[in-house]
């Protein structure tokens, strides 16, 4: 079990996706998706510019890692799929990638457009999570003895140290889990960010 530590530069219940009761990351960080296993944790933290420093946003235990192309044709997944009906986090699904005819295409959503489907494609998974622990806007503070998990600036940190992560974990698990808090982002915050 690893540690996939980045910054969360753009809170707005996309990537990662909250809602319908898993949390998904089928977009963005495709390094991430590509190596990350089942078992592994994923964590979110945030910046200056967001909920701060030294917070934690979300943390995830890798479920299943299924392809993308599986994820955008199945019907499990199809809460995922963004939408302009229903509740408002509907609008956020990141379910947004399907072949058709053999061809990628992509789903009309508020948050990539074309220019993004290459750098998405090539992360080839989604990393699907059953137990988490998503804070969002309500971000928490990461105990000084975790805050070597914190990863400054773009990419990703990947933490291989077992008893560092097995710490770790036990101390999510004495949190509530789930969705725990709304994307930081408000309205029009996401307008101007998402197109």
């Amino acid at each position: 079990m690893d540690i996939f530590s980045y910054v969360v530069t753009h809170d707005a219940g996309f990537a990662p996706n909250p809602f319908g009761g898993l949390l998904t990351l089928a977009t963005c960080k495709p390094r991430i998706r590509l190596h990350a296993c089942k078992g592994d944790l994923i964590v979110g933290t945030g910046s200056t510019s967001t909920v701060g420093n030294d917070k934690l946003v979300y943390a995830a235990r890798v479920s299943e890692v299924d392809s993308l192309e599986d994820y955008g044709s199945q019907q499990e997944y199809a809460i995922k799929r963004p939408s302009a009906r229903g509740q408002r986090w509907r609008k956020h699904g990141d379910n947004i990638y399907v072949k058709v005819n053999g061809e990628w295409t992509q789903r009309r959503n508020l948050h990539h457009s074309k220019r993004e489907m290459i750098r998405d494609l090539s992360g080839k998974h989604v990393l699907v999570c059953r137990q988490f622990w998503y804070f969002g806007g309500n971000a928490i503070e990461i105990p000084e003895r975790f805050q070597k998990l914190i990863k400054s600036g773009p990419g990703h940190k990947r933490v291989r140290d077992p008893l560092f992560t097995k710490g770790f974990l036990a101390w999510l698990i004495t949190l509530p889990n789930g969705r725990l808090g709304m994307p930081e982002m408000d309205a029009a915050e996401e307008e101007s960010c998402c197109r």
